[in-house]
């Protein structure tokens, strides 16, 4: 019976004593967002004409918040960096706030908003990754349809690209390189986007007003 208490005793003290051999957690990444840079408003008056943009489509590796990285045919996401939200979503924002304030619409916002548009901005990103070719770029790669709302039909459609240089390998050069090529396709979307736009239908002009009878105390003699 002592033998078996003094067993259940040195049982407890290993137990109290154990070390974990799990590896720490991994340190929280480094996030950064995205946003409209600075945008100049056009001279002309603002066509009366509601944009709305979507989320673009994008590969499954580039959809979700990592900074994906390509040397050559191997794809990889950096570590310790992601952006703060998942990378539609940004891009999307990006484009919708580079439109509005180029003021060539009277308005242009995120689809799903709850608003009528007249004209929709449809996108497909192919790309947007650090690019390792021997000199290190960011690079932005989409093909934009601008659609009739109304109709569906497809009024234009473009492919657009920008690099942008990355001085070094740093989390931080790399995002803001890729930002800044975002932007950069962005300004070129929105004056696209402006060119193509159909004029508004002009109002049909109002009937021309019946001639009015003379009243009865005009005729009278």
């Amino acid at each position: 019976m002592k033998t078996k208490a003094i067993l259940c005793a040195i049982a407890a003290l290993a137990l109290g004593g154990c070390i974990s051999i799990l590896p720490d957690p991994p340190p929280a990444p480094y996030t950064y967002t995205m946003r409209a840079g600075p945008v100049e408003p056009i001279a002309a008056a603002a066509l009366p004409i509601v944009v709305s943009v979507g989320a673009p489509s994008m590969q499954r590796m580039a959809a979700g918040a990592d900074i994906v990285w390509r040397t050559g045919p191997e794809v990889a996401v950096m570590e310790g960096v992601a952006w703060d939200n998942a990378t539609p979503d940004l891009l999307q924002l990006l484009l919708a706030e580079t439109l509005d304030r180029r003021g060539a619409f009277r308005a242009a916002l995120r689809s799903g908003s709850g608003v009528r548009a007249d004209l929709d901005v449809r996108w497909d990103v192919l790309a947007f990754e650090v690019v390792d070719d021997g000199a290190l770029a960011a690079v932005f790669s989409a093909n934009v349809r601008l659609v009739d709302a109304r109709s569906r039909v497809v009024i234009d459609s473009r492919r657009f690209e920008r690099r942008a240089p990355i001085a070094s390998r740093s989390g931080r050069l790399a995002t803001a390189a890729l930002e800044r090529a975002a932007q950069e396709a962005s300004l070129q979307i929105a004056d696209w986007a402006a060119e193509k736009a159909p004029p508004p239908a002009s109002s049909a002009s109002a009937p021309a007003e019946a001639p009015s009878q003379p009243s009865a105390a005009s005729t009278r003699r």
